[in-house]
């Protein structure tokens, strides 16, 4: 555990030479190969499947599931060549290249599902009880029904095709100017530019107050700047779903969103009632924060800075102590592959220029491997996001060995994996924390965090059903889209913040996603699901990381609602397992009330 180790990746151990690759570039010519075979079959045996002989589409899906690893791979590699250098114009390139072989992908789907739903009863019976078949039968039964959902193939096909320079391309034009939105800073006594991802933690994490206000301002400047433009993106991304929908036929807008996490829309709006009912906690914290920093106005980054900083900054040796001492103590068999992560290189920390501004993990399905993508530091927050991509390298690692269908999760569940391995870091740190200041500092980041998921992302979803709503009669202005995030911010903090962020919009990026609408809700409810969890590991730890283990294993299997009644013996469309899931922010906000009481100002 004392090995010297590299903030920096490793990613020529899976394709020597980067985005130049020949060997990915063959890959995805390999795809395009297949994609074109499998094609071919599919129309050949689309009217001779009979229950006699079912190996033509028990063949047929097996190559679905090859082309759909190798994309995979592919697309997430090339997330990874891009974030290390967002000036890397091949990895662009071959993003483009990847897009145009997710619509064919997406075109195969469709002609496939509508293979699936022309079977005689009889016939579809005896292939979904195949014993090749059982272990992704879930993701067909759905796929079958959503079928019926959706438009004739070549209508699908059209949409899949559009889509690459339509709502995609909206996409990658968003990245493309968030990347460039410059604000001007004056830092250690020289005015410069940094990129928007430093000025935010500026804005936060300084020490120097007047520094988080001058930051607070020229983010402020500086979208105010390029707001029409993010604006005219941000309407042509909702028209461009909006217009789909319409075409299918759907007016419930959560219709896609339910579908891709496997849950029911009935228990994410008990899960947020939940928080409603809850609010006196976290609005009884707010208050006694903006008491604390008596500031004469109170701004955004008010909320999110810390007031008691921990003493000394976290170097990356000790983050991979702090978190490797915790994954061990929890099993074995986590510590020992969050061991192997640190020692193969498959992370990329270093704080240096011309990175992406986010945090991320991906999956090779094909090496069986993951890479993890952050900024590193040096504080706490940093060791927490570490220790929550490792989780998701280790959700990943359990399901490498599955079929490429029962490997396809939804963000809530997938969420669930990172957030219990945040807990198991924080909470334990804290619990070892004598001084004072120290305890407050690790409080202050647990309920930070927690705000984040049953406030700020919440308020996100709010704001995004409001905005899609209106969209429905035309493009919003900056004022408008403005107006809609004031009023869901200020229903919330109850006017407590002068000074909203009233451009985060520009820049949080779930926004402007073309394959995952209504990003940010899969967060609350992942992280509330693995409060839950978190709970009865900690009430009945034996035995437990099989459990955990198993309950990862068969995430592309199930609903998150079969999973809790499966694995945990729980029923989440009860009202008692979401109020049961705030009680350890509850816990917290209530030591923090206590240990901050000596520090209120008494008039």
């Amino acid at each position: 555990m004392n090995q010297l180790i590299t903030q920096n990746w490793n990613l020529d151990s899976l394709y020597k030479g980067g985005s130049q690759s020949i060997q990915l570039v063959n890959l995805i010519h390999r795809i395009m190969d297949n994609l074109h075979i499998l094609t071919k079959n599919l129309e050949v045996h689309k009217t001779s499947i009979k229950k006699q002989n079912l190996k033509p589409l028990l063949s047929m899906v097996q190559q679905f599931q090859s082309i759909l690893s190798e994309w995979e791979e592919v697309d997430e590699f090339l997330l990874c060549a891009y974030s290390e250098n967002v000036d890397n114009s091949s990895a662009i390139s071959l993003v483009k290249k990847s897009d145009n072989l997710k619509a064919e992908i997406d075109t195969l789907k469709v002609k496939l599902n509508q293979l699936l739903v022309s079977l005689p009863e009889d016939t579809w019976n005896e292939f979904i009880n195949l014993e090749e078949i059982k272990p992704i039968s879930f993701y067909l039964v759905k796929q079958k029904k959503d079928a019926n959902d959706r438009l004739p193939p070549e209508m699908e096909r059209l949409i899949s095709v559009m889509s690459v320079n339509g709502i995609k391309g909206w996409e990658q034009q968003q990245q493309l100017m968030l990347s460039k939105l410059k604000v001007l800073l004056e830092v250690d006594g020289e005015k410069k530019p940094v990129p928007i991802g430093q000025a935010l933690n500026y804005a936060i994490h300084s020490k120097d107050n007047e520094l988080r206000k001058q930051a607070s301002q020229g983010i402020k400047e500086a979208c105010e700047a390029e707001a029409t433009s993010f604006a005219s993106v941000f309407n042509h991304i909702a028209g461009s779903r909006l217009d789909i929908y319409e075409q299918r036929g759907w007016t419930n807008l959560l219709k896609e969103a339910v579908e891709q996490n496997d849950i029911n829309e009935e228990t994410i709006h008990l899960a947020i009632a939940s928080i409603d009912e809850n609010k006196k906690w976290y609005t009884t914290y707010i208050q006694r924060k903006l008491e604390l920093s008596r500031a004469k106005k109170t701004s955004w980054f008010d909320l999110v800075t810390p007031l008691f900083a921990p003493i000394e900054k976290i170097s990356y040796d000790e983050a991979r102590t702090i978190i490797l001492t915790q994954f061990y103590g929890f099993s074995e068999k986590l510590g020992r592959f969050a061991e192997r992560v640190f020692e193969a290189d498959w992370i990329e920390s270093e704080n240096r220029p011309n990175k992406a501004e986010s945090g991320f993990c991906t999956s090779m399905p094909l090496s069986k491997e993951s890479r993890i993508f952050l900024t590193y530091r040096e504080t706490y927050q940093d060791v927490l996001t570490l220790a929550h991509e490792l989780g998701h390298a280790y959700h990943n690692f359990i399901i490498h060995d599955e079929p490429a269908l029962a490997q396809q999760k939804g963000i809530s569940v997938a969420e669930t994996a990172s957030t219990f391995m945040e807990n198991l870091v924080l909470d334990a740190v804290i619990d070892q924390t004598s001084n004072k200041q120290d305890k407050l500092a690790l409080l202050e980041l647990k309920i930070k965090n927690g705000l984040m998921y049953v406030g700020a992302v919440p308020n996100m979803f709010r704001f995004e059903q409001a905005f899609y709503e209106k969209r429905k009669q035309g493009p919003l202005s900056v004022q408008e889209i403005n107006g809609l995030l004031s009023d869901v911010e200020n229903s919330f903090y109850e006017g407590q913040i002068e000074d909203l962020a009233l451009y985060k919009w520009m820049y949080t990026s779930h926004f402007y996603d073309a394959e995952k609408p209504f990003y940010n809700i899969p967060y609350t409810i992942g992280y509330l699901f693995s409060n839950g969890i978190y709970e009865m590991a900690n009430l009945e730890p034996n035995g437990f990381e099989e459990r955990y283990d198993e309950l990862l294993r068969n995430s592309g299997r199930m609903t998150v609602e079969q999973l809790a009644q499966t694995f945990l013996n729980v029923d989440i469309s009860k009202r008692e397992f979401w109020h049961a899931s705030q009680q350890p922010l509850k816990d917290a906000i209530d030591e923090y009330m206590r240990l901050t009481e000596k520090y209120c100002v008494i008039d």
